[in-house]
């Protein structure tokens, strides 16, 4: 069995010159939002702040001072990375066969510890659209069987929030209190100091442009082939009838995917409710019939719900905003 040294030792932090152009090589690889920032709290979640990321926040998260998340997906819905992220350890070991796998295909990955489980990092040469990304790694959550790892960016594009974040590399996490390292397939660290490692993830291995759009064109093929039904008897256009807009608002996007935008959820889609001064997280999202529910202030429904009381509007202003957003 691989024993792994799960958080760096305090004592290898540098200091001076050399911690901040670590910071500004930290920045130029995994920041791809700067005109706002996410600032993890003690309890481990995140909260948005609403003002410009600084040089100086990213020292601090160096220093230990304050934990940053990152947002996967830029104002323009596109990013620069992929990550995969098992929250215990069989969802680990998970991630690091398929490291090892994709690594053999010369498909380069990165795997960093967390908390509970870890991280399954892929970079791209330059920026791609949130769409093939997702469906890039739609691809490989079908081909090896991924199902209850989390893939992140969360939403192939932006609908009025930030959007989902993934821990800043290399910060201390609030509620372990310990700094976590980068590994290779064989359970050894990349580099032995926070130093080397920020150093190598400055310019990472990225995957090959052309592996991205095969495995995404894949995805939508696989995806038209599975839901592809011919019915026994097709009606012909005039006796088909049009699905109402309010459906396709529905049909668009899953409830997680779109308040996940609003509202900080956690892995079982719990969160605090945005309506109410809530404090137990009394607010949660239900996949499979694909609504959601305060069970504090008895509020519900499914996102064009979300979006009037969010928006402070009614049902026909609620559906033409989201159908901009969304359609």
């Amino acid at each position: 069995m691989i024993m792994e040294k799960q958080n760096i030792d305090e004592k290898e932090i540098p200091t001076g010159l050399e911690l901040d152009y670590l910071a500004g090589a930290l920045g130029k690889r995994f920041i791809r939002r700067w005109d706002l920032y996410s600032r993890q709290r003690n309890d481990g979640r995140y909260v948005c702040m609403h003002e410009r990321l600084q040089h100086d926040h990213l020292l601090q998260h160096l220093q230990g001072e304050l934990t940053l998340g990152t947002y996967v997906l830029d104002a323009e819905d596109l990013g620069q990375f992929i990550v995969f992220d098992a929250d215990d350890g069989p969802d680990w070991r998970r991630l690091r066969a398929v490291a090892k796998s994709l690594n053999e295909r010369e498909i380069p990955s990165y795997l960093e510890r967390s908390r509970r489980g870890g991280h399954l990092w892929l970079f791209f040469e330059g920026p791609l659209p949130g769409s093939e990304i997702r469906s890039f790694g739609q691809a490989l959550m079908l081909h090896y069987g991924l199902g209850g790892i989390e893939l992140f960016p969360k939403q192939s594009r932006l609908t009025g929030g930030p959007g989902s974040l993934i821990r800043l590399p290399f910060g201390v996490h609030q509620k372990s209190g310990k700094r976590y390292s980068f590994y290779l397939t064989n359970g050894q660290p990349l580099a032995l100091t926070l130093r080397e490692q920020i150093y190598l993830l400055e310019n990472p291995e990225t995957v090959p442009k052309e592996t991205v759009e095969h495995l995404a064109y894949a995805t939508k093929v696989i995806r038209k082939q599975s839901t592809g039904h011919v019915p026994k008897k097709q009606k012909t256009e005039t006796e088909k009838t049009p699905t109402p807009l309010f459906k396709q608002i529905k049909q668009a996007i899953s409830v997680r995917d779109f308040i996940g935008q609003y509202v900080d959820l956690s892995a079982a889609g719990t969160g605090l409710c945005p309506f109410h001064n809530d404090n137990v997280e009394s607010f949660s999202v239900h996949d499979e019939r694909n609504y959601w529910k305060c069970f504090a202030c008895d509020k519900s429904g499914s996102i064009i719900d979300f979006w009037m009381y969010y928006r402070d509007c009614d049902f026909g202003t609620a559906v033409d905003q989201l159908a901009g957003m969304l359609l």
